[in-house]
């Protein structure tokens, strides 16, 4: 029996082979990290748009602010012209029934 060849099993990873599936990994996490960059550009451009929203907005509440406060402004004003002209009537009121003669009575 010393004459029996003894063949040897292939094995599945072979050198080649191990670097072959190196490759292709290297090449997907190229990709993944490519991608993950572009998501990462992208939630920064969309922070960006939402930084100027909102300072659009802050400019916005401030004029609607000023706004209100001009509006208060008049409003106080028509209140006193108010006050003063109901005064005035008033006056014109008291006047006129101290001017009116007494009424008489009838015998």
């Amino acid at each position: 029996m010393s004459d029996a060849v003894i063949i040897p099993f292939p094995t599945q990873n072979t050198p080649a082979a191990d670097q072959q599936r190196l490759r292709r990994a290297l090449a997907d996490l190229q990709v993944a990290l490519g991608e993950q960059k572009k998501a990462l550009d992208d939630w920064r451009f969309a922070m960006t748009e939402l930084g100027i929203g909102v300072s659009g907005l802050g400019l916005a509440l401030g004029s609607y602010q000023e706004s209100l406060g001009d509006v208060e402004t008049k409003l106080s004003g028509l209140r006193t012209e108010a006050v003063t002209l109901e005064a005035w009537a008033e006056g014109v009121l008291k006047d006129d029934q101290a001017n009116r003669p007494a009424p008489t009575q009838a015998p």
